[in-house]
């Protein structure tokens, strides 16, 4: 037995179908509105930056777990101090 084929409207029934609410120029507007009880989260950790030497020793035993190329090691140690804590803190999971 030959298979079916879906869909009775040849190669462009299912396109016909998602075109048909574009035809004109008017581009369906997105919108959102936030609840007034809603809060974003800070991406700020709550605990304060260690010094560099500290902080360096830290990222670098989170950059070996990570098992990178020396590529993206040498990207990883050229971020700024702020984004390595950042970094660090959302590995380590430290609030």
């Amino acid at each position: 037995m030959a298979p079916r084929k879906r869909g009775g409207g040849g190669s462009r029934g299912g396109l016909s179908f998602v075109f048909c609410c574009f035809n004109s120029n008017d581009h369906p507007e997105i919108t959102y509105k936030l609840r007034e009880d809603f809060a974003l989260q800070s991406m700020e950790p709550a605990l304060p930056m260690p010094g560099y030497d500290e902080l360096d020793n830290m990222f670098s035993e989170l950059v070996d777990e990570l098992d990178l190329t020396e590529k993206h090691r040498e990207a990883m140690f050229a971020l700024p101090a702020e984004k390595k804590w950042q970094i660090y803190c959302s590995k380590k999971k430290i609030p």
